[in-house]
């Protein structure tokens, strides 16, 4: 408490909060040519490319935020040779962005979350491959700040000057200001085994084999998360017979592991991610493949705290005032996370043969749009779909790609137009089954995340002082006598706009704000505007 009087039994407190400076989604593309390494053979045609990005480094300059990683990119192929063998090559492109945000300086603290990642090749010559990928993200770039609020308001407060203690009405709201991350890694090994079904051909051998991988259950004890999940594997690989026909078989392979969390206790809430590191695949005999899976698990856990924030101060006798400053509160309305399935027919084209066999079938999703609507949010986007079969009796093999729309809609209760939303989709299974010889059904089974935020303007208590003190509020608003007023900087701002918004001149909002230096304040920062 400030000012010429004293006021016994408020008690403050300083509080540790982050501002929400900018949160925004960018794009980035990593483009580059790879080329097929000795001594695998030229290259007839491409049948499938894959990519997965890893972002490695977030800095934060002046205005923009810098992002460097790579990109593993996965090509499969038909070779040259007579007779057309399937075959895989591995490359990696690197990945550089930056994304334009202003009002943002070295010091804050950026968080950037990769959303989706779409890739398309185009073949130069029979051993280089053009590849261009598009890397989806939300930048969301944070700036801690501590504030001094008052904490405790007394139900009788004894003013020296008056006989009789005053009881001020006191208003409040429960806010999130403090949260608390613990995150902990780590890593396993799952293997299994997995059996070639008797309508397919024996593998003489494996081409390729790719993985994914999902969380079943996350259980948080003390000092320590407890998370089992499963892989899902697919193998490509060629069969027992001079024609060289080319299969797939899939698998799931259970794994569990203990991530240390040393703080953590039971109950709390905890969000498992994991990713396949490597994955191989040997022929333990013709019909049984043994596959092995190296899984990286990353746990976070979130302690959030609750605290009641003084928003008015009533009934406090003249000369005394509150004093108000804004907080600006992110507060999560929900997020899901939902699986739905979506059905293509797909065509193939005359110039193609017709399906004697279909090998796999491969999705990509692309998030083009998102909408928040009344209680839902909705996803829209383009699936790749890529389907690789062969036609009979010579069992060579081609591939057709089709590139359809499709809408996700995940239910959020409470969510609303002016809120903001944030969405994933990721393809979880793809299964093709022909229904005529040149014609196909494609289930696409997708998994959609949705999260919905608001930013919420919360005006807090931060002192009470006496209107006859004639001391400065750098920090917080004037008496409401005094026609003074409070504005929170936002992105882009400069004091001189500002200045011509309130009709008051550049020097007065520095005098009374006691700024150093006019061209730097800062997103988030409260100004008094006398």
């Amino acid at each position: 408490m400030s000012g010429g009087l004293a006021i016994s039994g408020v008690h403050h407190k300083k509080v540790k909060v982050e501002v929400i400076v900018a949160d925004v989604s960018a794009n980035i593309v990593a483009g580059g040519q790879l080329t097929v390494p000795p001594p695998k053979p030229d290259i007839a045609s491409i049948l499938d490319t894959q990519a997965h990005a890893v972002i490695n480094r977030v800095s934060v300059v002046s205005g923009t935020v810098i992002i460097q990683g790579k990109v593993g990119v996965d090509i499969t192929y038909v070779s040259t040779a007579p007779s057309q063998p399937v075959h895989f090559f591995e490359g990696k492109l690197p990945l550089f962005g930056s994304v334009n945000v202003h009002g943002i300086f070295p010091g804050m603290t950026p968080e950037v979350a990769i959303t989706s990642v779409y890739v398309t090749s185009k073949l130069i010559n029979p051993r280089t491959v053009q590849v261009h990928v598009l890397v989806t993200v939300r930048v969301k770039v944070l700036r801690e700040k501590v504030l001094p609020i008052i904490s405790k308001v007394p139900k009788t407060i004894i003013i020296p000057t008056l006989t009789v203690p005053v009881t001020p009405v006191v208003k409040q709201k429960l806010v999130t200001v403090e949260r608390r991350v613990l995150q902990g890694d780590a890593q396993t090994i799952a293997v299994g085994t997995i059996a070639i079904q008797s309508d397919k051909s024996g593998a003489a051998s494996i081409i390729r084999t790719g993985a994914t991988a999902s969380v079943t259950r996350t259980k948080v004890l003390r000092g320590k998360a407890v998370v089992d999940g499963i892989v899902s594997s697919r193998s490509l690989y060629v069969g027992l017979s001079p024609a060289q026909p080319v299969f797939s078989v899939d698998g799931t392979i259970p794994f569990s592991v203990i991530v240390d969390l040393p703080g953590v206790e039971q109950g709390m809430f905890a969000f498992a991610s994991v990713q396949v590191e490597t994955v191989d695949t040997v022929i333990v005999n013709p019909r049984t493949l043994r596959v092995r899976a190296v899984v990286k698990v990353s746990v976070v856990v979130t302690v959030e705290k609750g605290l009641p924030l003084v928003t008015d101060i009533g009934a406090l006798p003249p000369p005394f005032v509150p004093i108000t400053r804004d907080f600006l509160v992110e507060e999560i309305i929900g997020q899901i996370h939902d699986d739905s399935t979506i059905t293509v027919q797909v065509v193939i084209p005359g110039n193609y043969p017709n399906i004697g066999r279909i090998i796999q079938s491969f999705a990509q999703a692309r998030i083009i749009k998102t909408l928040v609507l009344d209680g839902v949010i909705v996803v829209q986007g383009s699936l790749r779909i890529t389907i690789l079969f062969s036609e009979l009796p010579s069992q060579k093999v081609f591939s057709y790609i089709k590139t359809v729309p499709f809408s996700v809609t995940l239910r959020i209760p409470g969510a609303a137009p002016v809120f903001y939303g944030a969405a994933e989709v990721t393809v979880i299974k793809v299964v093709a089954v022909p229904i005529q010889p040149r014609i196909t059904n494609v289930r696409v089974t997708l998994r959609g995340w949705g999260m919905v935020t608001r930013v919420d303007t919360v005006p807090t208590v931060v002192d009470i002082r006496s209107g006859g003190s004639g001391e400065s509020y750098p920090e917080a608003a004037v008496p409401s006598d005094s026609g003074g007023r409070v504005y929170v900087v936002q992105i882009g701002d400069t004091l001189f706009q500002i200045a011509q918004k309130y009709n008051t001149s550049v020097d007065v909002i520095v005098r009374a704000n006691n700024i150093q230096d006019p061209n730097r304040i800062e997103v988030g920062d409260t100004l008094v505007i006398p």
